[in-house]
């Protein structure tokens, strides 16, 4: 008998007292899930690259969120797991029941106190774990990316006065009426984000405090994100509970370390619709082939940008440098109006001049013609004067004549100086119109050319 206790011991030194040594080994403990995780499971490779982990110890009536109690804390209810492995796989990711595997938990990077539905009437309580088809949204909860029933049996039940008990696994009702409990139940499912963190309120703390007639009475969490310290500093029956909540950019590197962790892999199907789920390995990947999209819009924009930038400055270019040929060229056109302008009247100004030299001639030949005319009348008379019978008649005759010649010859000298006036003038508008003309085609050319 002493030999069989001895060879007992010694078996269980070599299965159980390694994977201890292991999990404390602080070169082991660099990991989040797969190192922390896999001395108490295995790591199953599903399809769609979304990893599983199957703990070891499921028995056929092991269940999540079974060994542990009910804590309530600054983020609602907390599940206070007794199970080594708890701190992760409680607070991280969901559970499924695989018609193959069992239990297996798929890893999500979101903490929250517990990931759990709730049922309740005014006797019982039940909680059970949330399927892989649960999502966290900040501003809506929780919402399920398939219609998934949780099946009753994957339910615990305790009369509202074992709720606040350590022990509360002890109490949990028998599975023959279940059912029953299940069916009288109302459903809640109470997530909120506050302060940085995922609150499970699930059923009202005040609610739950009456019914079960016990001082529940609120704890304190003190987080810590090394896993050593966690170990180390769990104590049950103290006001304040440690709890692990890991970085999340830690979290994700830690796919790193899979490669050092033995991964089943085979053509076994699982009964989990993989492509219904945004969790973990599937959610990262999401993110990533949408943060390289993003990349890539951003790249886009930029490079739009950028050609934007450069067909602006080219238009800028191209304007500046229409606008300055047609400064160029309303300059050039401005220069050559007022020299034709200038020419113009200096044209008009000598005309005028030669028009005023011709007119005083005419008018000095006029004058001379007309003296010339005097000093012959003169003449005349002084003959006339001189002779014995000077005829009068004659001589008045001969003044009428003169002086009607004079007048006509000075109504055609007026006629002259009219009709060379008007002369003058139609050629000045017709000028002005030349003038006015250059300038609308000038105009017209610059318009073509913009």
């Amino acid at each position: 008998m002493k030999k069989l206790s001895i060879f007992l011991f010694v078996i269980f030194l070599i299965f159980f007292f390694p994977k201890e040594i292991k999990a404390n080994n602080p070169a082991y403990m660099q990991g989040y899930f797969y190192s922390n995780l896999t001395p108490y499971g295995t790591w199953i490779s599903l399809d769609f690259g979304v990893y599983a982990w199957r703990p070891t110890i499921i028995t056929r009536t092991w269940a999540p969120y079974k060994i542990g109690r009910w804590i309530w804390s600054d983020y609602g209810w907390y599940w206070d797991s007794y199970e080594p492995f708890g701190f992760i796989v409680y607070h991280y990711g969901r559970w499924h029941y695989d018609d193959y595997y069992g239990w297996i938990w798929i890893p999500d990077y979101d903490w929250a106190p517990a990931w759990v539905e709730w049922r309740y009437d005014d006797y019982y309580i039940g909680w059970a774990p949330l399927p892989p088809y649960a999502v966290f949204r900040i501003s809506i909860g929780i919402v399920y990316t398939y219609s998934y029933v949780i099946p009753v049996a994957h339910w615990h039940f305790v009369q509202f006065r074992h709720f606040g008990n350590a022990y509360v696994y002890n109490y949990y009702v028998p599975e023959r009426i279940k059912y029953r409990i299940h069916s009288n139940t109302k459903y809640r499912n109470e997530y909120r984000y506050s302060d940085g963190r995922i609150r499970n309120e699930g059923v009202d703390f005040d609610f739950v405090r009456k019914r079960a007639g016990d001082e529940i009475r609120k704890r304190d969490l003190l987080i810590t994100d090394d896993p050593r310290n966690f170990e180390n500093s769990r104590k049950r029956d103290r006001d304040q509970i440690t709890t692990f909540i890991a970085d999340r950019d830690r979290i994700l590197t830690d796919r790193e370390s899979l490669r050092n962790v033995e991964v089943v892999r085979n053509d076994r199907r699982t009964s989990l619709d993989l492509s219904r789920i945004e969790l973990g390995e599937t959610r990262n990947r999401d993110e990533q082939v949408r943060s390289r999209e993003s990349e890539n819009v951003i790249s886009r924009d930029i490079k739009r940008e950028s050609r934007q930038e450069r067909n602006d400055n080219q238009r800028d270019i191209e304007r500046k440098e229409s606008e300055r040929r047609d400064f160029e060229q309303r300059e050039l056109e401005r220069r050559n109006n007022e020299v034709i302008e200038q020419r113009r009247n200096e044209n008009l100004e000598q005309r005028r001049n030669e028009t005023r030299e011709n007119e005083i001639n005419r008018q000095n030949e006029r004058n001379r013609v007309i003296e010339e005319q005097n000093r012959q009348i003169q003449q005349m008379e002084r003959r006339n004067n001189n002779q014995i019978f000077p005829n009068t008649d004659q001589q008045r005759h001969s003044r009428d004549i003169e002086e009607r010649r004079i007048e006509q010859n000075q109504r055609n000298d007026n006629r002259e100086v009219r009709t060379q006036q008007r002369n003058d003038d139609y050629r000045n508008e017709n000028r002005r119109e030349d003038v006015n003309r250059n300038r609308e085609q000038n105009t017209e050319q610059r318009q073509r050319t913009r």
